[in-house]
């Protein structure tokens, strides 16, 4: 029985794109660019010391993550800026959550996470 009032419950389908909303065009297309550089950072082994995330607040010791051990990426992801949209294509089950609260750290207005659920 589902009570009013509730959200529905979470799907298990992986995690296909993540987006945020920044205050401007330009503010996301700097996310984008930090974004890029740390998904190549990952997919390239992550040696030391995690890129720094240029104009944000971030401490990039904070998301020195490898591959296998702390993600669960086949193919790395890729983020672009539509105007104030930032949109990541991702293939994620487990760290979608990881990368939605950078998104959030950065600034990100607003998250939004879409799921396999075909």
């Amino acid at each position: 029985m589902r009570l009013r009032g509730y959200d529905p419950p979470v799907s298990d389908a992986p995690v296909l794109e993540i987006s945020g909303r920044f205050p401007d065009a330009p503010r996301a297309a700097a996310a984008v660019e930090a974004l890029n550089r740390w998904f190549r950072w990952i997919v390239d082994g992550a040696p030391p010391p995690a890129p720094p995330f240029v104009g944000f607040d971030v401490d990039p010791a904070e998301y020195a993550l490898s591959l296998g051990d702390d993600l669960d990426w086949e193919l790395g992801p890729h983020a672009r800026a539509v105007g104030p949209d930032v949109r990541i294509a991702i293939h994620t089950s487990d760290t979608h959550l990881i990368v939605a609260g950078l998104l959030r750290r950065m600034g990100a207005l607003a998250v939004k996470i879409v799921r396999d659920d075909a």
